[in-house]
């Protein structure tokens, strides 16, 4: 156990901005040819020619992708990498139990409108910086703008993580919840989603000041959110003890004044989940570490993402660490394309084409960018 937490924690460090730092560092190839060696080279007789593993992981095994283990002993320059994402698409589950539930559960009929989206909160009620606005309206034409688009993967700006400068330093401090940066690249990337699931942009997404806590749990509460096939939030994830008080895993949604008095009041919470109520096929949370592990030995996925399952959804996509905004936006628009476009397909096989198809793209090439998301739940169609 000592050893598997060791390469687990090696592979964590050259995957999660977070803990990289200011800068990109070479996945740990070895570390996951080890894990790929110890853990499914024993099973290579039964998982040879499968083309989709279902995995119910727990302990420190929860906060990676398979994905990412790699099917040969790892050699520089030996041509292309073996990662296991390309002999065969992947589905989670928090345990062997729920996904034997699920085989045997019988859903009602799946909302039947294409989508309802959440992102880009504005978590202050006054205008963002100018900094943020400035980099928010770079165009990608130039090559100055790719090149500051690259300097700024690094940056909290495009990664989906919540600083930890939000008074945490101080556990008397008010919570500055209008200082959250921004996340305007949230907006394309549901953008491309709607217009692959030709949904209706202005009604059917919720930006800015209208992407409140209180517009979730209203669409749910009209029934609006449960005639909903693809139900989605971009935006901050939180879990415990991320803020001061925070006890649950939430997502940050856009202020709207009660903040002064209740630094919380904005952040739609697991209870609240817990309390929807969806049809929903797919679930996006392109956040942060929403399907890592809470800890639990028992579980592999956090509360937040279990609590929409309760909600009434059958997969959700969700994250392993901070999403970098722009591979974001390529890697969810691709998996619904693909779903749309391929109607035998899994949702586990669509997922997988996106991965193949962003990790060809020179700039996101690394793990760090096409790895981060997992298809939790049903991964057929």
């Amino acid at each position: 156990r000592f050893e598997l937490n060791q390469l687990v924690r090696r592979l964590r460090r050259t995957l999660d901005f977070n803990e990289m730092g200011d800068r990109l560092l070479a996945f740990d190839k070895e570390a996951a040819a080890e894990l790929h060696a110890r853990l499914l080279t024993p099973l290579d007789a039964v998982l040879r020619g499968k083309k989709h593993l279902i995995v119910a992981s727990s302990g420190s095994l929860a906060e990676i992708p398979f994905g990412v283990l790699i099917a040969e002993a790892y050699r520089e320059n030996a041509g292309t990498t073996p990662w296991l994402i390309r002999s065969a698409a992947l589905s989670h589950q928090p345990s062997i139990s729920a996904w034997l539930a699920l085989r045997r559960g019988a859903h009602g009929a799946v909302g039947q409108e294409p989508l309802m989206g959440w992102g880009d909160p504005a978590f202050a009620r006054v205008p963002p910086p100018a900094r943020y606005a400035a980099l928010a309206s770079v165009s990608e034409a130039s090559v100055g703008a790719v090149e500051l688009r690259r300097v700024l993967r690094r940056n909290v700006f495009v990664k989906r993580a919540m600083p930890l400068t939000l008074g945490l330093e101080d556990p008397g401090a008010s919570v500055r919840y209008g200082e959250i940066p921004p996340l305007p690249d949230t907006r394309d990337e549901l953008r491309a989603i709607a217009g692959t699931l030709r949904a209706n942009e202005a009604t059917d997404l919720k930006f800015g000041a209208a992407a409140t806590r209180e517009s979730v749990l209203a669409a749910s509460q009209s029934g609006l959110l449960a005639r909903k096939r693809v139900v989605a939030f971009a935006t901050h994830g939180l879990m415990a003890d991320d803020l001061p008080h925070l006890t649950q895993p939430a997502l940050a949604l856009a202020a709207t004044g009660k903040e002064a008095q209740d630094p919380l009041a904005p952040l739609l919470t697991l209870d609240d989940v817990m309390s929807l109520r969806l049809n929903a096929d797919w679930v996006l949370l392109s956040a942060c570490n929403t399907a890592a592990s809470d800890g639990s030995a028992a579980e592999a996925l956090s509360g937040l993402a279990r609590g929409f399952f309760f909600a009434g959804a059958r997969s959700i996509l969700a994250t392993y660490w901070a999403v970098e905004s722009e591979s974001a936006k390529l890697l969810t628009a691709a998996t619904f394309a693909h779903y749309v476009a391929n109607v035998t397909a899994r949702k586990s096989e669509s997922l997988r084409q996106a991965m193949l198809g962003v990790m060809a793209k020179p700039d996101f090439d690394h793990p760090a960018f096409w790895a981060a998301y997992a298809l939790v739940g049903d991964g057929g169609r």
